[in-house]
């Protein structure tokens, strides 16, 4: 690519309006690739009827070149993207894509049917690329074991990149001092069984039954296929005078001051693809209280993180009771954390070109 542009794929980014994971991650790496690429970056989307990427600004005289380098983080299939295997196996340019987990196909009881469809295919098309960025060493390990299983004899290198914290705010939001009242804990995500909302529920119903002070706020949209049953149990919860907060979702400015007032984040999720929520806490100078995920425990590194087993809602009760009982372990948490090693978005995308385009320094 030491000519060559780098095309960035947008097909759905410039179409969905909810910030799901895999759309902040795209859209953060676009915003530190283009700043860093200039005029060798590209945005493009997938075309049906030329079965190719044309630019996503429709500019005329566009052309693909063997040096360019096509960079993808969406997932797709043919049925999705007609002609997009035989685009793959032509040799047009070069092609990356950015793997973000398995979860539709470990998970199908609580992922969404489309997902669960299309996965498959999707992960065997990822070994048509050139090579594959896994956000997560166990993401990385997975697909990897994944081909291994198909019994394929050639499959691409899968290289796994740390993505960056600052993923919600570039500048850090202003911590919340410390004090002796009732805590705030933060959950913050879709609402969904798969980010573990009801195991959680069951966990904070068990502490105010025992009349422990604290306040359970909860940031995000309902899932409408898994997660309006337990929109509705939480309704009903406030009703009933539980101390829960349901804020939907909230702009940046709003979900900057829900922070702001927040001393702990609980991450209660049943499968994470890279632990990006856990990231995006500590950038905000927030612990986090998290389930023992493999993603979740790559980012333990950075310190500030406290585990409860899987799935198991009384194990989390016991740790947030630590925590409530002795607010001196929760200011531990808070300075444990690594602030000056924590990970950027502009790491991340230098990552991907260090792979992609090994003349990076021409670039920066």
């Amino acid at each position: 690519m030491s000519s060559g542009k780098l095309l960035f794929d947008v097909t759905k980014a410039s179409k969905q309006s909810h910030h799901s994971g895999v759309l902040r991650v795209s859209s953060s790496l676009r915003r530190e690739l283009k700043e860093s690429l200039g005029e060798r970056f590209m945005e493009v989307t997938w075309s049906d009827r030329k079965q190719s990427f044309v630019p996503a600004s429709r500019a005329p005289g566009f052309r693909i070149d063997r040096e360019d380098a096509l960079l993808t983080g969406e997932l797709f299939s043919e049925f999705e993207r007609p002609g997009i295997e035989g685009f793959l196996k032509s040799g047009a340019c070069r092609c990356y894509a950015i793997f973000h987990d398995a979860i539709p196909l470990r998970h199908p009881e609580f992922t969404w049917p489309h997902s669960v469809q299309r996965h498959p295919s999707y992960m065997k098309m990822l070994s048509l690329f050139d090579g594959v960025f896994g956000v997560s060493q166990h993401s990385s390990i997975v697909l990897e074991e994944y081909w291994e299983w198909l019994g394929y004899q050639y499959s691409p290198s899968v290289k796994s990149i740390q993505l960056g914290a600052d993923g919600l705010f570039a500048e850090r939001p202003s911590a919340k001092p410390f004090s002796e009242g009732p805590l705030d804990v933060l959950m913050l995500g879709i609402i969904e069984r798969r980010k573990g909302h009801d195991i959680a529920l069951d966990a904070c119903n068990r502490l105010w039954d025992e009349e422990h002070k604290f306040n359970l706020h909860v940031v995000g949209r309902a899932n409408p296929y898994f997660g309006k049953d337990i929109e509705k149990r939480m309704k009903k919860m406030v009703k009933e005078g539980r101390s829960l907060v349901l804020h939907g979702h909230l702009k940046d400015e709003a979900l900057r001051e829900v922070i702001s007032q927040t001393d702990l984040v609980l991450v209660a999720s049943r499968a994470e693809g890279c632990g990006l929520p856990v990231l995006e806490s500590l950038w905000s100078g927030l612990p986090v209280l998290c389930s023992k995920l493999p993603p979740t425990r790559e980012n333990a590194r950075f310190g500030g993180c406290r585990f409860f087993a899987n799935e198991d809602s009384a194990d989390l009760a016991s740790q947030l009771r630590l925590l409530l009982n002795t607010p001196s372990t929760l200011q531990d948490l808070r300075q444990e954390i690594r602030e000056d090693i924590l990970p950027t978005w502009a790491s991340a995308a230098k990552a991907i070109q260090d792979t992609i385009c090994p003349e990076v320094h021409c670039l920066v």
